[in-house]
Order: structure tokens, then C-alpha cells, then sequence
């Protein structure tokens, strides 16, 4: 398994795909910021918390899926995941590897956020005087717990689905999804099921972060993100195992 993980881990950050796919994440930070300084946004809103949690509630998703099935997939293409099987390699442990290896790439491109979203900041003079640097903190961290919650989906149908079609079906969920939610919050916003049915998908939860204010039950919105990707793991792993790879 180890040995599995650092071939992996050494494949997928050596891939052109995700190192294309963090410099155009980073690029759109700065587009971002320009775009809300030429608008003046920050004096209706607080233009630095919107960039930074906007993109990553809503963008970051997007590049981690795209790249996560691009990678993935391209063992299936190339042949790869035979030669793993071939030599030993237990479908379990493939699973996990490819897994643990996504969970990194979601962190890596949270981190490229966090900087992205700083610098581009301060490049083009965006105010943060109303920064609150402990609900910054917190609110990231729970961002994160819920992009590795989605990361876990994206795997799934990485595993399930081989090449493009597995770029398509993560696109059509994380579309849906946004869309189910937009519509269902314009008449449950006050529903308090509503709102715990929120905190377990990452798609409805533009408006729950903010640079200034921490969000609401933070434990339990990471706990819920959580324990829907540990669904949509043990879900992966049960239909990999009975996967047709020949």
C-alpha cells in the first residue's frame, strides 16, 4: 500500500492536468479581484470574503473534479489499473490510494486558494481591514473538511465511470445540485431541515463563510460533510470491487 500511495502520489503531482488546472485556479483569483475592483464591490460588499470563499465553495470543486477524473481516468486508458492488479494490488487498496492522493490535491488547491486570494488581494488593493483572523481560520477549515467531503464523491465516480464520462457525470452532480439547492432555498430558507440538509453538500454553502463572521455550528457542518464522503467512499469501494475491468 505504501509503496502503491508514493507511486501514485509521485503520478498525479507530476501530472500536467493538475499543474494546469492550479495555475488557471490561481490566474482566476487575481481576474477576480480585478474585476471587483474596477466595479467598486467592495463598497456593497466585502469583496475580499466574497472572492476567497466564493471561489472556494464554488470553483474549487469544480477544478479539483476536472483534474481528479482526468487523472484517474487516464489509468484506465493507459492501461494502468491492470498493472496494478496484475502485480498484486488488492482493488481496496487502489481505491484508497487514489483517494488519499485526491484528499492531498484538495489540499494543495486550498492552499493555492488561501494565497492566491491573499496576494491577488493585495495586488490590486482590495480592503481587508475587516479581516477577523480566527473566523478566517475556522471558516476555511470547515470549507476544507466539506471540499474533501465532495473530493470523496468525485472519486466514486472517478472509479466507476472511465474518461471523459466520469468528468461529465461529476459536472452534471455538482451542477444539479447547485441548482436543486438554489431553488429549494428560495422556498425552505427559513426551514431548519433545510439547513442541516445544507451543511452536508459543499454546493450550498456560498453564503455560510465569510472573512468577518464564523459560521454557524461549525463542528457540524465538518461532520456532516464528512460523513457523506465516508458514504460515497464505502459506496466507491463496494461498486469498484465489482467493477468489469476487462
Amino acid at each position: 500500500m505504501i509503496k502503491l500511495l508514493r507511486a501514485d502520489m509521485i503520478r498525479m503531482f507530476r501530472s500536467r492536468i493538475l499543474h494546469l488546472m492550479m495555475l488557471l485556479f490561481a490566474g482566476l483569483f487575481f481576474l477576480e479581484s480585478a474585476i471587483a475592483t474596477v466595479d467598486n464591490v467592495q463598497e456593497v460588499e466585502n469583496a475580499f470574503s466574497s472572492v476567497i470563499f466564493g471561489m472556494g465553495s464554488v470553483l474549487l470543486p469544480m477544478f479539483v473534479s476536472i483534474g481528479i477524473c482526468l487523472i484517474i481516468g487516464g489509468e484506465f486508458t493507459s492501461g494502468g489499473i491492470r498493472n496494478k492488479i496484475t502485480v498484486g494490488h488488492k482493488r481496496e487498496s487502489i481505491y484508497g490510494s487514489w483517494l488519499i492522493c485526491s484528499l492531498v490535491i484538495t489540499l494543495a488547491m486550498t492552499v493555492v486558494l488561501v494565497i492566491a486570494s491573499f496576494a491577488s488581494a493585495l495586488v490590486f488593493g482590495i480592503d481587508m481591514s475587516d479581516t477577523n483572523a480566527k473566523a478566517t481560520v475556522i471558516n476555511l477549515l470547515v470549507m476544507l473538511v466539506c471540499d474533501m467531503g465532495f473530493t470523496a464523491i468525485i472519486v466514486m465516480f472517478a472509479a466507476l465511470f472511465t474518461g471523459v464520462k466520469s468528468v461529465a457525470v461529476a459536472f452534471i452532480y455538482n451542477e444539479t445540485t447547485m441548482m436543486i439547492f438554489a431553488m429549494l432555498g428560495e422556498v425552505y430558507k427559513n426551514s431548519e431541515v433545510y439547513k442541516l440538509v445544507c451543511r452536508f453538500f459543499i454546493q450550498s454553502q456560498t453564503k455560510f463563510y465569510t472573512t468577518f463572521q464564523m459560521t454557524d455550528t461549525p463542528w457540524l457542518t465538518a461532520l456532516c460533510s464528512a460523513s457523506l464522503g465516508v458514504v460515497a467512499t464505502i459506496a466507491g469501494i463496494v461498486s469498484f470491487r465489482r467493477k468489469d475491468l476487462k
